[in-house]
């Protein structure tokens, strides 16, 4: 099935409709185009909460989506793309080595984090401080969970 930026909004129309996204929530994400490779659609946060990595896969849970769990250079692209088209210049993921230091695990799945595009010197886990993963339009980067900033959940159509 060929997803269109109509499809797109269909379906976000459909779960305004359907209960899953409150009328709260459709002014706090930004939506993506499908990404053709996993079929999901990807919502990026308005807002720059302080980051808590439970708090904000809960909140993706609330329009029927996770943490974003970025499964492949091309879907990282993709989603540096849509970082850049929003001169959004990162966002948080939902990986993260909180268990055990240098192996990246995504929060909602706990699939392992294939390799992937890191910045020059990361991950550095800086002043052994940095256990959560923000994507850049560059490449990720390890940095703190305690941040105030965007996050990224995905939705799978």
């Amino acid at each position: 099935m060929h997803l269109t930026d109509m499809s797109v909004l269909l379906i976000w129309l459909l779960l305004g409709v359907l209960g899953a996204l409150s009328k709260t929530d459709v002014p706090r994400y930004w939506a993506s185009k499908v990404f053709p490779e996993t079929k999901s659609v990807y919502f990026l946060s308005k807002r720059r909460p302080r980051f808590s990595i439970h708090l904000m896969n809960e909140l993706c849970k609330n329009i029927d989506g996770y943490l974003v769990e970025l499964d492949s250079l091309d879907e990282q692209n993709f989603v540096a793309g849509f970082l850049k088209a929003h001169t959004i210049y990162y966002a948080f993921t939902g990986a993260n080595d909180i268990k055990r230091e240098g192996t990246f695990v995504f929060y909602n799945s706990k699939k392992l984090m294939p390799a992937l595009k890191w910045l020059s010197h990361e991950p550095d886990n800086y002043n052994n401080k940095e256990d959560c993963v923000r994507i850049r339009p560059k490449g990720l980067n390890d940095i703190s969970c305690k941040y105030r900033d965007h996050y990224i959940c995905e939705l799978r159509v």
